[in-house]
């Protein structure tokens, strides 16, 4: 018979009232900071009563001119198979990225977007007594993940908004596994020339893997040769995704492109089943649209230049932009967010991100941006 009581246990619950679970948790979770994404249209609308046509999202670098067109065209056409478990080896997809992007077929790894890689890569290196550098105004994923697995961020300041490779460098020690670098950088939208990182790559010490993200890869003029630096045998993962030009963020898939071993590695933590069949037929298709990346690039190009032009007329101070959003100052950043949002706007405030005086304006379509630099100009009157 089980000795177990609750009045051993005074912790518990009783009569099938909650049991409280804080004390059964990973110390490195007890304190997790948790990732705020930018309000969904949806429920805005409900918060305010409007419909949602007329509510503007600009909190999240969305494509705002929508989804690949060849993309939704290749959706119904996989929705027949919709009862069947998707490729968990992606054959299809995996084969279009490694002839597109000159790679073997097995230094491809899928994600659910490229967020999931970061994941992936800390359930690999990172454990008690490592540590993780990265900036410390860059994509907040990379200290979530280091966090959740035991790991120590080393934050390293960024002076003008932009990562410092010298003190990256220098923070880098016997301790470090892993290097995170978002280039162009979220939330900031600075860049940093493709010869500084190929340095800076080629300066880490053998036992760092050095993660290059390229999420807004498709925005910047002068990328890099990443596949060129795995190649030589650097130990390097760059990772991409399908939600910013491509507009399929709501299916939520991305890769990473590393060296046989490291994708194996990769491949063998990660969930299985972890991008749909949609997703897979959606991002083939997408692959295969140089019309739309161009256009959608082209657009952005349009819409930065537009709003700089609004923020210079208007005073505000904001920061130049590499990618489709744009870091803006405020005096008080959080009542212009929610007065923003009171009229249908939704921006991203950045308290999380040590930045409490600056809003992320994701680029708009011309309309769009309009409305915005309408708006703002009520609240400067």
């Amino acid at each position: 018979m089980s000795n177990f009581s609750v009045f051993n246990y005074p912790n518990l619950g009783f009569y099938g009232g909650p049991m409280p679970i804080e004390h059964l948790l990973r110390e490195s979770v007890r304190s997790l900071p948790v990732y705020q994404p930018g309000k969904p249209i949806e429920v805005v609308a409900r918060e305010l009563g409007l419909k949602p046509s007329e509510i503007i999202k600009l909190a999240s670098n969305e494509n705002p001119i929508g989804a690949c067109p060849a993309a939704l065209e290749a959706i119904p056409r996989a929705m027949k198979d919709l009862w069947l478990y998707p490729d968990n080896s992606a054959w299809q997809l995996s084969g279009v990225l490694a002839e597109k992007l000159a790679v073997k077929r097995d230094q491809i790894t899928l994600g659910a977007g490229s967020n999931e890689l970061f994941y992936l890569l800390c359930d690999l290196f990172v454990e008690s007594g490592i540590e993780v550098v990265m900036g410390a105004q860059a994509f907040i994923s990379y200290k979530i993940a280091t966090l959740l697995a035991g790991g120590t961020p080393v934050c390293v300041p960024m002076p003008d908004y932009t990562h410092d490779l010298d003190a990256m460098r220098e923070a880098v020690t016997e301790q470090t596994r892993l290097v995170f670098l978002p280039n162009p950088n979220n939330p900031t939208g600075t860049r940093l020339p493709a010869q500084e990182v190929e340095a800076f790559a080629r300066s880490l010490p053998e036992h760092v893997v050095f993660c290059y993200d390229e999420a807004y890869r498709e925005y910047d003029p002068d990328p890099l040769d990443v596949v060129r630096l795995i190649d030589e045998g650097l130990p390097i993962i760059a990772t991409r995704t399908f939600s910013k030009i491509y507009g399929l963020a709501g299916l939520r898939i991305g890769y990473g492109i590393s060296s046989r071993d490291l994708a194996a590695r990769l491949n063998s933590v990660r969930p299985p089943f972890n991008t749909s069949s949609l997703a897979q037929a959606a991002a083939v298709a997408a692959l295969g649209d140089e019309d739309w990346v161009r256009h959608s690039s082209e657009a952005n190009r349009q819409g930065i230049g537009q709003l700089g032009a609004g923020f210079d007329a208007l005073g505000l101070e904001w920061v130049s932009s590499t990618a489709n959003f744009v870091l803006v100052r405020f005096e008080n950043s959080s009542k212009v967010a929610d007065t923003l949002q009171q009229t249908g706007i939704i921006v991203r405030p950045l308290k999380g991100y040590d930045l409490p005086d600056h809003l992320r304006i994701s680029v708009g379509t011309e309309p769009m941006n309009a409305r915005l630099l309408e708006a703002l100009s009520r609240l400067h009157q």
